[in-house]
């Protein structure tokens, strides 16, 4: 089944004669115009360095990269298999390691697979006796994990970036409904995401008509893939904040093409939270249809990058 991205990339081809070859079950993406060939790799462009992009895909190595450029970012520390004795790994493959960081952090991380994405397999870490079973999970499929402390985060953005140049940029919003005293959790989360939440809310808990006032949190991640929304940015002064950090990211690490993820913590302060090399807008497209143009032509732009290359 052609998906969202597939079908804009072949428009954007048809209408500037370019071929292109869906390769390698779909996942490579293979341009060509004029004696040029381009690839498109699941949504990685062909306009990022290969390093970078592994950089950019494994959350310490980002850490610790924009750390050393002194561009604020949120922490991130490695954690290995206790099978890996290999000597990068010394000192920081053993659960008791992850304990004492959660020790030292005020008993309240955050674990997650180092190269992961879309907040899958990522966890909230209050109670110590959770630790073991989280790393024995998450290790299952990954080689390894990143632990961080948790922010508190006001509001995470999402800005996407071309060439050092703001192309798109939204806030996403916590699933959190208010209650009114009439309407049940599971009315009020339709109401607040209905393309999301009018299949996923089974259980008998979402019944309960919330009292007004009392809030209902679903889930405390802002991944627009599970529940959270995205809006526009009102803010101008905060919208040039946001965007000024981004095209120094670009501009320090090169990336030429990508979504700069930055948090804004309860006290106003910005933090890079991560880079995407390759960027997704399926989640936004599916809240904002109409926003469809403005998507397209973020790829078009991207894609004209691509056949200006030597």
């Amino acid at each position: 089944m052609i998906n969202t991205f597939h079908e804009i990339i072949q428009e954007i081809c048809d209408e500037n004669q370019i071929r292109y070859s869906f390769l390698s079950k779909d996942w490579v993406i293979m341009l060509e115009k004029e004696g040029k060939t381009r690839f498109i790799a699941g949504y990685k462009f062909d306009l990022n360095s290969h390093g970078i992009g592994l950089v950019a895909d494994d959350k310490y190595a980002l850490y610790e990269v924009l750390k050393s450029k002194k561009i604020p970012v949120i922490e991130h520390n490695i954690v290995y298999r206790p099978t890996n004795h290999l000597d990068y790994a010394i000192g920081c493959n053993s659960y008791e390691y992850v304990k004492e960081y959660f020790l030292k952090n005020h008993q309240h991380i955050v674990i997650k697979p180092n190269d992961g994405s879309c907040g899958k397999n990522v966890f909230h870490v209050t109670n110590i006796n959770e630790i073991d079973a989280i790393l024995d999970k998450i290790f299952v499929k990954h080689y390894s994990i990143s632990i961080c402390p948790f922010y508190d985060i006001k509001h995470e953005y999402r800005a996407i970036m071309l060439n050092g140049e703001l192309e798109l940029l939204y806030a996403k919003y916590l699933p959190v409904v208010v209650g009114d005293g009439t309407k049940t959790i599971r009315q009020l989360l339709v109401e607040w995401n209905h393309n999301y939440f009018i299949d996923k809310l089974k259980d008998d808990k979402y019944d309960k008509v919330l009292p007004a006032g009392e809030k209902f949190e679903y889930n405390w991640k802002f991944n627009l893939s599970q529940g959270s929304i995205a809006r526009k940015v009102e803010d101008p002064l905060l919208a040039t904040k946001i965007t000024t950090l981004a095209q120094r990211v670009c501009k320090e690490i090169d990336i030429r093409f990508g979504s700069i993820d930055i948090i804004e913590t309860a006290k106003g302060e910005l933090f890079v939270l991560e880079v995407n090399s390759g960027v997704m807008t399926e989640g936004y497209l599916n809240l904002h249809k109409e926003e469809y143009p403005v998507v397209k032509k973020i790829y078009q732009k991207a894609i004209e990058s691509l056949f200006l290359e030597k």
